[in-house]
């Protein structure tokens, strides 16, 4: 947003130059004010000295006045011929004819243009436009001849020069202040950026400082207000899980301990091995419950040395899990609590098809994708995601209690991203995870 806003300015202040230069160019007066006297001096100068002076005379002073800015003579024809003055060159004409104090009927020719010929006021944005100006001048003398010049006087606006001091002058003082104020803009909406990315990976942070204008302080305390409330909220939901499930190991137990005092049979057997689901899921809860309310803390690790070391695990258990390897690739997470959820894949791979194929890519969009393959038999379409609910069970039971999937993506969701079921005939059923790679 600043870089965007910065180049805006910038942009502005060029186009703002760009619209007074043309302006200028079409409304205000061409010559330099110290030049149109000096043009116009020159010339009162000349006349007086052809009207006061004999032939011989003139035409030696003039040739002394005349240098490589300004060239004067007499002719019996004019220089300028008669056409339609414009705006700055009747100007010029009425300024010579007060000076001289001549009468109407004087003719005086006045011609401001380019040295190349163009008009004095081609737009600037044209190379012509840049060129230096040419005064041709004509004033008919008392005995019918001509006084003729040519003078190059300075523009009131060479541009190059404007230009030179105008933008560092004006646009770099203004950027610098500008950016000052953008950046005082611009800062707490990028921290508050960056603490709803950590949040959204389900880390707790501080409560951030309140700073920069009114709409931003109020902006971050309302982030810190939902935080609070979101806090609060799994604390509370944290609290009574944990609660429920703790308890529930007290009838449990005095349940097992009546049970295996009937005598043996199939019914006491078939009692006490609910008991033990039932147990199973309370414990399995709890442990839940307890890896929710632990803050790990969020650290940058590579994600590859982190499937290296599951891998290796699994093989040294002679587990049938390959890993091929991968470039390395960051990922900002809380280790212990991924590698757990990777591990119920793993696990859950290896329960149902027996064996486990990891790999892991960077997609075009940046994501890291961790697939978890095995070489079962899938799971019907409709099964796909009904597996993440707790307590449902792929398949026939092999001692677990229907967690594992629930815990795996909880986790996964709370850093951001998101697992997937897809089956792969004939390969079997992948576990597709997608995370955001560190920035």
């Amino acid at each position: 947003m600043a870089h965007q806003l910065s180049l805006l300015l910038l942009l502005a202040l060029l186009a703002s130059h760009a619209i007074a230069m043309l302006v200028l160019q079409r409304t205000g007066s061409l010559i330099h004010p110290l030049a149109r006297s000096f043009s116009l001096e020159r010339l009162s100068t000349a006349h007086h000295t052809a009207i006061d002076l004999t032939p011989e005379e003139t035409a030696h002073l003039l040739a002394g006045m005349s240098s490589d800015d300004a060239r004067f003579w007499i002719a019996p024809t004019p220089e300028v011929a008669p056409f339609e003055l414009r705006p700055e060159e009747q100007r010029l004409a009425r300024e010579l004819r007060s000076q001289l104090r001549l009468p109407e009927a004087a003719a005086i020719g006045m011609q401001l243009e380019r040295i190349s010929g163009a008009d004095a006021r081609t737009h600037v944005f044209s190379p012509a436009g840049w060129a230096p100006l040419r005064l041709r001048s004509s004033v008919e003398l008392p005995n019918g001849a001509y006084l003729n010049a040519v003078q190059y006087p300075a523009g009131a606006y060479e541009w190059g020069r404007v230009l030179a001091y105008s933008l560092p002058v004006t646009t770099l003082p203004v950027l610098l202040i500008v950016m000052f104020f953008i950046a005082r803009v611009v800062r707490p909406i990028k921290t508050l950026a960056q603490a709803t990315e950590r949040v959204s990976r389900g880390e707790w942070i501080a409560p951030l400082p309140e700073r920069g204008p009114q709409e931003a302080r109020d902006l971050t305390a309302a982030f810190n207000t939902m935080q609070a409330n979101l806090a609060r909220h799994v604390e509370g939901r944290t609290r009574m899980l944990a609660a429920v499930s703790h308890d529930l190991n007290t009838p449990i137990t005095e349940l097992r301990l009546q049970v295996e005092l009937l005598e043996p049979g199939a019914a006491r057997d078939d009692m006490l091995e609910s008991l033990a689901e039932l147990s199973a899921m309370a414990r399995e809860t709890l442990n839940f419950v307890r890896d929710d309310t632990l803050q790990e803390p969020t650290t940058t690790v590579s994600l590859t040395a982190l499937l290296d070391d599951l891998a290796t695990r699994y093989q040294r258990l002679q587990q049938p899990v390959s890993w091929a390897g991968a470039p390395p690739l960051l990922l900002t997470c809380r280790p212990l609590a991924l590698k757990r959820a990777l591990t119920n894949l793993i696990d859950n791979a290896l329960r149902h098809a027996g064996d486990a194929r990891l790999a892991l890519t960077r997609q075009h969009d940046g994501w890291l994708c961790i697939e978890i393959l095995d070489h079962g038999q899938g799971l019907p379409e409709d099964w796909l995601s009904k597996v993440f609910e707790p307590f449902v069970q792929r398949g026939v039971s092999n001692g677990g209690v229907g967690l594992g999937l629930a815990i795996a993506r909880s986790c996964i969701q709370a850093h951001g991203g998101e697992l997937l079921l897809e089956n792969r005939p004939p390969a079997g059923l992948c576990a597709v995870v997608r995370l955001p790679a560190a920035l």
